[in-house]
């Protein structure tokens, strides 16, 4: 699912397209063929129910097409765990790939031997004790398993993550959803998720069947499947989607622009859920600050250059350059400021359109700055643009034209040869030529 304008919208297709699954039994079979599969839409475009079925198909609450029918229908099959697998989020894992991913998530352990290295949590091991030893076969409602384990008021907090956390390392896995039901037996209210082990859905047998191998072998053995019937995945898409969080925060250090300079604007959103087009609006936002605090931003995030390192080519000292880093960085958390990279570029620029009633034409934009976006796009300040514009150096084409005259800025209303120098710069870091195949 996407976030537009405020509204949730499904990434799925048209029901006449020769890809579109239309039913529960055709879903299985292609869960089956991969292996395993995100419910929604998720790093790599295609791998989730969400992008293989009709949009218009989802809750609706009809079983023979809604998609999210299907997850009860296909969890209560036996065929397949079903759970929060991928990133903290829901999906499908057949019978034949749950030892890869058992062997790797747990890391070769059985939750007991976990504990008996205190590398569980107190939280954990209270609910897993109710799928201990002769309670391995055990099916329960979560709202059971919150108050057998303690959870809620006046005792353990955090359930639903705790609860996360043991789906996603494979000790638990969602057998079902029902009703509950009152003392004279009659159902009632919405489905329950039905928490039970994968043991006692698929045997222990198979389930620990992989623990001879590596844990980083069965990690690649995902990776790639994955690739196998995606070849256009990148392998950070994919462990972003499949590997453990401890597992992917060697990727997040070694963060680039514009990701590490998303994480330092807000660390408490992953820098790998910002779109594309947020990203776009990244660019514009960053105009939108002082000049000297845009160069650090740029040295210090772009070229990855230290306080000292930009001290020295600006002529100040390294606290000072500090100082601009947090200035720049608070305009860019403004709230005019950050509307471009919040609600992204393309909303942003039908807004600035409309408000200054500009009367040129634009381009939708794509991921890529092309020669004939707005030279807004590589950075520059509203104003600033709109200057330019009127004198007619309205696209990234344009600009490079325009500067191959060397006092270009000369007939642009309020641009001299500083701010002159600042858009050369930027037109090099953001927009650096079309490339073409030798």
């Amino acid at each position: 699912m996407e976030e537009i304008n405020g509204s949730w919208v499904m990434q799925g297709l048209s029901p006449d397209d020769p890809g579109c699954i239309h039913t529960a039994g055709e879903l299985a079979d292609y869960i089956d063929e991969v292996g395993f599969l995100p419910l929604f839409a998720g790093e790599v475009p295609g791998f989730s129910v969400e992008e293989h079925t009709a949009s218009a198909s989802w809750w609706t609450g009809d079983e023979a097409s809604d998609p999210w029918e299907w997850r009860a229908v296909l969890a209560r099959s036996g065929r397949f765990a079903y759970g929060k697998f991928f990133r903290n989020k829901a999906g499908f894992i057949s019978a034949r790939w749950l030892p890869v991913f058992a062997n790797y998530r747990r890391d070769g352990y059985d939750f007991d031997a976990l504990w008996d290295d205190e590398l569980a949590t107190v939280r954990q091991k209270k609910i897993m004790d109710l799928f201990a030893g002769d309670k391995e076969d055990r099916e329960m409602m979560t709202f059971e398993v919150r108050r057998a384990a303690g959870f809620g008021s006046g005792g353990e907090k955090n359930f639903e993550g705790t609860l996360t956390q043991l789906e996603m390392m494979c000790y638990l896995v969602i057998r079902d959803f029902r009703q509950r039901r009152n003392k004279a037996g009659r159902e009632y209210g919405w489905p329950i998720a039905v928490l039970c082990t994968p043991e006692h859905l698929f045997g222990r047998e198979l389930v620990t069947s992989a623990y001879a191998e590596d844990p980083k072998d069965s990690l690649e053995k995902i990776v790639q499947r994955v690739q196998q019937f995606y070849p256009d995945a990148g392998r950070t898409q994919i462990l972003k989607t499949a590997a453990l969080t401890k597992d992917r925060r060697s990727l997040q250090e070694k963060l680039t622009f514009p990701r590490n300079l998303l994480r330092k604007i807000d660390p408490k959103k992953d820098p790998w859920d910002w779109t594309p087009d947020q990203i776009n609006g990244l660019y514009v936002a960053v105009g939108q600050v002082r000049t000297k605090h845009q160069r650090v931003l740029i040295d210090k995030y772009f070229y990855g250059m230290t306080n000292e390192e930009i001290g020295l080519e600006m002529n100040r000292a390294a606290g000072t350059v500090s100082t601009y880093n947090g200035k720049g960085l608070r305009r860019l958390r403004s709230p005019l400021v950050a509307a471009w990279y919040r609600d992204g570029y393309r909303a942003n620029l039908k807004a600035c359109a409309a408000g200054q009633n500009w009367t040129y034409p634009w381009y939708e934009p794509e991921d890529a700055i092309r020669p004939q976006d707005y030279c807004l796009r590589i950075g520059l300040k509203v104003s600033v643009f709109e200057n330019m514009a009127d004198a007619g150096i309205l696209t990234v084409q344009d600009l490079e034209g325009a500067m191959q005259d060397a006092k270009w800025y000369r007939r642009v209303r309020g641009v001299g040869p500083k701010t002159a120098e600042e858009i050369r710069r930027k037109l090099e870091y953001f927009y650096p030529g079309e490339q073409t195949d030798e």
